[in-house]
């Protein structure tokens, strides 16, 4: 493993810059949209762009690098999202945001993917496992660490300061004396096939995605309107990627010795009950609200690879193509998330953020609750928890629990 490491440093050092800049403008983006007075319904919009463009970028990213090879894409892709940071400091209109921010969806799937795809090339198969979590670990920890970078508001600076780290980003991977790799895998997700193998596991994927795009499009906003300092806000999304850093291993070595949907119930439960009581009761101080993201962080982010090791125990060799469906799932739950939020914000329901949180964990619990009930499960099949970021099939690809299968359910489009 650490002979891997030490090949792939130039890799791994490109994705920590480049995931800086990302978790920086992440959360700048809302802040800022606030700032200039749009809606809480048009910030989540630019959300929904983001992850539409994401979901996007997983298709047709794969036949450009097969095209152009990696180094010319990551290149590409590192144009495209500094032209698209750029171009949302310089002009703030509705429109021009939705699509710089379907761009920077596309330029990040890029990204993933040729990083994704060194990593497959590069790695052992006894050190797959420890390589996949080595790298949602990079990924979440970067992203936290970003949110360190956001010294003001002020959306220049923070745009100026982000498409600097992303030219950054390009100097360790366009130096690496590493061949190119393979060209990444293509795979039809197969809903059906997931949801026969695990039905908890495709609803904890969509929930996963819901809860966090929520938190994406609106978490900064919501947390700085509320504490009224947006510093809180980034405060609490950083608190959220620490939750899901610190709860991963533990959560997914619990569900290796019972059955998984009792841990996917738990934390679920858990982060409704914390959820329904900021409704009920709000909070008096911002540490309040860095302890519940922290506890929905925990719990959001690591329901993805739980639903993924629940549906790969009934996998029966179609891991690529279940494993695929839970990641649209999650990408299209990542959709939804600001679309609904921009959709009922004109109601004017108080916290309507933490409820739609509360209603998504709750929806996650009863039917959890309910597959136990109804659903005896044997686990014929058992391999250990994997964790997985929640980024392209390239990753998935890198998983260890889909070796057996990678050969037989790789399909083009």
């Amino acid at each position: 493993m650490k002979a891997t490491l030490k090949s792939l440093f130039s890799v791994f050092l490109s994705l920590a810059i480049l995931l800086l800049g990302h978790g920086l403008q992440q959360t700048l983006l809302p802040l800022h949209a606030q700032n200039i007075g749009w809606s809480p319904a048009a910030i989540g919009l630019t959300g929904a762009a983001y992850f539409a463009g994401f979901i996007l970028g997983c298709y047709c990213m794969p036949r450009l690098i097969a095209s152009v090879g990696h180094i010319r894409v990551f290149t590409v892709c590192t144009a495209l999202a500094i032209v698209a940071i750029l171009t949302l400091a310089q002009w703030q209109y509705l429109s021009v945001w939705i699509v710089m921010r379907l761009l920077t969806g596309v330029s990040l799937a890029g990204f993933y993917m040729v990083i994704e795809s060194w990593l497959n090339e590069n790695v052992a198969e006894r050190s797959r496992g420890s390589l996949l979590s080595f790298y949602g670990f990079v990924c979440i920890g970067a992203m936290a660490v970003g949110q360190l970078l956001l010294f003001s508001d002020d959306m220049l600076q923070g745009a100026v300061l982000a498409a600097m780290i992303f030219a950054l980003a390009i100097v360790p991977v366009g130096l690496t004396t590493s061949p190119q790799p393979a060209i990444p895998p293509r795979v039809i997700p197969r809903f059906r096939v997931a949801y026969q193998a695990s039905q908890v596991g495709l609803i904890a994927a969509a929930i996963s995605g819901f809860v966090m795009g929520l938190i994406w499009s609106n978490g900064a906003v919501f947390a700085g309107r509320v504490a009224l300092d947006n510093q809180v806000g980034a405060t609490f999304i950083m608190a959220v990627l620490l939750g899901g850093l610190f709860w991963q291993l533990p959560l997914g070595r619990l569900s290796d010795h019972i059955d998984r949907r009792w841990v996917i119930l738990g934390t679920s439960t858990l982060a409704f009950v914390c959820s329904i009581s900021w409704v009920f009761f709000g909070a008096t101080t911002p540490l309040h609200l860095y302890v519940l993201g922290f506890v929905v962080g925990g719990s959001a982010m690591p329901l993805y690879s739980l639903g993924v090791a629940h549906a790969n125990d009934n996998a029966r060799g179609d891991f690529l193509l279940i494993a695929g469906a839970l990641l649209l799932a999650n990408g299209l739950g990542s959709i939804a998330g600001p679309l609904l939020y921009a959709g009922l914000v004109g109601l004017q329901l108080d916290n309507l953020f933490f409820v739609l949180i509360a209603a998504a964990f709750a929806v996650s619990a009863v039917w959890t609750g309910a597959r136990l009930v109804l659903h005896h499960v044997s686990r014929d099949h058992f391999e250990p928890y994997q964790m997985v970021p929640k980024t392209t099939m390239a990753a998935v690809d890198m998983d260890p629990r889909g070796i057996t299968s990678t050969e037989h359910n790789s399909e083009t489009f």
